[in-house]
């Protein structure tokens, strides 16, 4: 049955299209609640009895309790070119980890398999991978640098200068990045051109994260406040004041309706925009990441802290402490569809077991992380096909595909005023020709320019000229009364 507001239209042609649409919409709800019974696996939590803590639970005493195959993702790289970054592939495969002094490599974590390291000698600030593992960018102290996954320097994106963070929007193929310059500035990496650059006018920027539901990116100043970025408006969308001081880190919800930041740890709803919790540690976070099962991880100094349920209601305690003795932490990353947790800190890598952290259940046209290379090669060509424009990315992402509900009247203005907004644009871009004589001469162009000067003797002028024609309207007069 056809709802009612499809019921209303009158144009055949659309409502007979938006009637399709809406039997495919059923179709696929119904056969994704028939393939629910194929996913035979839950997410786990830790479980405790009477007077027990989650976070008394250490890494070691998890480690026995753990299968053969988890205990071997639980490892630890001890690296002398810290301090490191890293970053993990959309379905969780590969890991890319990058040092402060030059150090690049990235590893086929789950088989030990060191796919490429090299060294660039020189800063790196951060790395990200784009669209799979065969290309990554490195922000290196100058500029960023593209290479593929055999360590070929592939370009050298000498626009994005002094870069200080990277994003990666896999939909529409546009790397983000922003600096000291402050400004934030995306490229399309399937064209290479550049799609747009925003001047933030805050300064520099050191915080970035996306928001994966719409693609916009937000930004934390230094000044306390969040804003929220889309490559068609030269503006910010949102612009928030999270904290009385800089923000040190924020993270964004995998459903996009969630926002962390740092300062003072707070919790805020991106449907409302207004704080929902806010958790006290001993120092702000310096990182922060937020899980598919809506974990949130807090990395400051040493220390670890990892909350369960934390934009659901007010914890008192945290799910899992860990501490690193000795280290300080930089970056941490939660692996997609595994219950792992990366944190790169000074001194190396280290891999943690996170109970519950990743999705059990993933989707292979989306993200297969058992896909071959065929299956690889046959991904990119329809990311490709189904990519999205730029002008795509707004705050609500539901407006795509509906009908305007305006009435032809207000449609048909909107209409008219495009078209004088065009023509402006077409006689602004218009430049005068170089004709010697004729109207398009330089006395022309110099009165032409003379138009808009209004001075003293332009305004005696026009007196003058309108007092001789007053006087001759009156001789006229007189002369048809005679």
């Amino acid at each position: 049955n056809a709802p009612e507001d499809l019921k209303q239209l009158k144009d055949k042609k659309l409502k007979r299209t938006l009637m399709e649409r809406e039997k495919d919409i059923f179709k696929a709800s119904r056969s994704s609640a028939q393939a629910e019974i194929l996913l035979s696996q839950d997410a786990g939590y830790i479980e405790t009895e009477g007077m027990e803590k989650t976070w008394r639970f250490k890494q070691k005493e998890l480690k026995k309790e753990v299968d053969v195959r988890t205990k071997e993702k639980m490892f630890n790289l001890d690296m002398p070119f810290g301090p490191y970054c890293c970053d993990y592939t959309r379905e969780g495969r590969y890991l890319l980890i990058g040092g402060r002094k030059g150090h690049v490599s990235m590893i086929e974590w789950q088989k030990f398999h060191l796919r490429t390291e090299f060294h660039v000698q020189e800063t790196i600030r951060d790395v990200k991978f784009l669209h799979n593992h065969t290309m990554f960018a490195v922000a290196q102290k100058k500029t960023v640098c593209l290479y593929d996954n055999s360590g070929i320097e592939l370009h050298n994106l000498s626009n994005h200068t002094d870069v200080n963070r990277l994003e990666y929007l896999p939909y529409h193929f546009l790397l983000a990045s922003v600096g000291k310059t402050g400004y934030l500035k995306y490229q399309d990496t399937s064209t290479g051109a550049i799609v747009s650059q925003h001047r933030s006018r805050l300064g520099e920027c050191r915080v970035m994260q996306q928001n994966t539901r719409n693609a916009v990116i937000c930004l934390g100043h230094s000044n306390g406040t969040v804003t929220m970025w889309a490559p068609s408006m030269s503006n910010f969308l949102i612009k928030m004041l999270c904290h009385r001081g800089p923000v040190q880190a924020l993270a964004v919800s995998p459903d996009g309706n969630h926002m962390a930041t740092s300062g003072l740890e707070g919790g805020w709803d991106l449907r409302t925009y207004k704080e929902m919790h806010s958790y006290y540690s001993v120092r702000p976070a310096s990182t922060i990441h937020i899980s598919q099962r809506g974990l949130l991880g807090l990395g400051f100094g040493s220390h670890i802290n990892i909350w369960k349920d934390a934009f659901q209601k007010k914890q008192k305690d945290p799910y899992i402490v860990h501490e690193m003795p000795g280290h300080i932490v930089q970056n941490i990353r939660f692996c997609p569809y595994e219950d792992i947790l990366g944190v790169a800190s000074t001194k190396g890598f280290q891999s943690l077991v996170v109970p519950g952290a990743g999705e059990p259940n993933f989707d292979s046209m989306e993200a297969n992380p058992f896909a071959t290379q065929k299956q690889q090669r046959e991904a990119i060509v329809s990311q490709l096909l189904d990519k999205l424009s730029p002008d795509m990315i707004s705050l609500e992402s539901s407006f795509i595909g509906t009908v305007d509900k305006a009435p032809m009247a207000v449609k048909f203005v909107e209409k008219l005023e495009d078209e004088r907004k065009r023509q402006k644009e077409k006689e602004m871009k218009k430049k005068p020709k170089n004709k010697q004589r004729g109207r398009n001469s330089s006395s022309k162009r110099w009165k032409r320019k003379r138009k808009n000067i209004i001075d003293d003797k332009v305004q005696e002028r026009r007196l003058k000229i309108a007092r001789i024609h007053a006087e001759r309207k009156i001789s006229r007069s007189e002369e048809k009364r005679k």
